[in-house]
């Protein structure tokens, strides 16, 4: 059942910009007091900074594979600055996770080859320690990765980008990553339990103790999934600890009707509303270019005739673009 406007909350979003990313950042945690949350945490949880596990989760695996761009996947040098950042404050067992995608090299080799060093955390392939967790709703008893199901703080480090499933991506899209299966398209898509339903879920279930997204180089453009985005150096960082306002916000930025969006209509559907405060600049990135929204409608329309096999045999008929129309996935 839908919340009322009684239970209408509210959150704080905070945008920061600047011309130096490392510099922008540091000032996005100090102003949103998100190392704060992680310490609150562990107080609460009665543990040690140092024996208590935070899980990131940012943008590795993405359609595009070795094509994609820095508009595409979570600047891994941000990353690695929270890392730091955490371990400052005495927080060293940090997890970077990320689940494998069919048809992409291990979750180990592209996040090297995107920049990941290792360095002072650990790279956790969820698909390779899968344990029984039960979701219920849409769900019900599945799988979740060890790590992050059991993390002290957990943190969605999504990215800013124009997805044609969806309209756009961030840091409640992110979280479909999480899920082990590799196959999203044949365990997920057109089956009961659509990606949106999954990623609100997902963060209900495991609740996220805050969201970044990164959009200091976004991407944009109306292609589709599978092919890289064209990166718009808006110079943007956005965190809070509340994921639907915080997606709310990147809408916003990039001009569109944040609610058109699948998954945050399904977050108002099972949170309610929320009253967003937003700090920082609040001007639209320009240029910028989005998905239509019509074409959104259509691809998930379709997708379920898609999935069965004489449309993924035309699809596979059609050469190139058509392989990439019948291999969605979302992350």
């Amino acid at each position: 059942m839908a919340a009322t406007a009684a239970d209408e909350r509210t959150a704080r979003v905070t945008i920061e910009t600047g011309h130096d990313a490392a510099e922008a950042f540091d000032r996005l945690l100090e102003r949103a007091g998100l190392l704060e949350r992680v310490a609150a945490a562990c107080e609460r949880a009665g543990a040690e900074p140092a024996a208590f596990t935070v899980a990131i989760k940012p943008t590795i695996m993405v359609a595009p594979g070795p094509a994609a761009g820095p508009g595409d996947r979570t600047d891994p040098a941000l990353v690695e600055r929270l890392v730091a950042a955490l371990a400052a404050r005495g927080f060293t067992d940090v997890a970077v996770v990320e689940s494998a995608v069919r048809g992409l090299p291990p979750v180990a080799d592209v996040a090297a080859a995107a920049g990941y060093s290792g360095a002072g955390y650990r790279i956790v392939d969820l698909s390779q320690e899968a344990v029984p967790f039960d979701y219920g709703s849409v769900l019900g008893a599945h799988v979740a990765g060890r790590t992050w199901r059991d993390a002290g703080a957990r943190i969605s480090f999504g990215k800013a980008k124009t997805q044609w499933q969806c309209l756009f991506g961030g840091a409640l899209a992110n979280l479909y990553g999480c899920l082990p299966e590799p196959d999203k398209l044949a365990r997920y898509h057109g089956t009961g339990h659509e990606f949106h339903e999954c990623c609100v879920l997902l963060a209900d279930r495991l609740p996220v103790a805050f969201g970044i997204v990164d959009a200091w180089v976004a991407g944009d453009g109306r292609g589709t999934h599978a092919l890289a985005r064209r990166g718009r150096e808006t110079r943007t960082l956005l965190a809070s600890d509340d994921l639907l306002a915080l997606d709310w916000v990147v809408g916003e930025k990039m001009g569109v009707d944040p609610n058109g969006s699948l998954v945050l209509q399904e977050a108002l559907l099972r949170w309610g509303r929320v009253r967003v405060v937003r700090r920082g600049n609040t001007t639209g990135w320009a240029p910028w270019e989005n998905v239509w929204p019509a074409k959104v409608a259509a691809a998930y329309l379709l997708e379920p005739a898609l999935r069965r096999p004489a449309a993924r045999r035309l699809m596979g008929a059609l050469g190139p673009r058509g392989r990439r129309l019948a291999a969605w996935t979302v992350q």
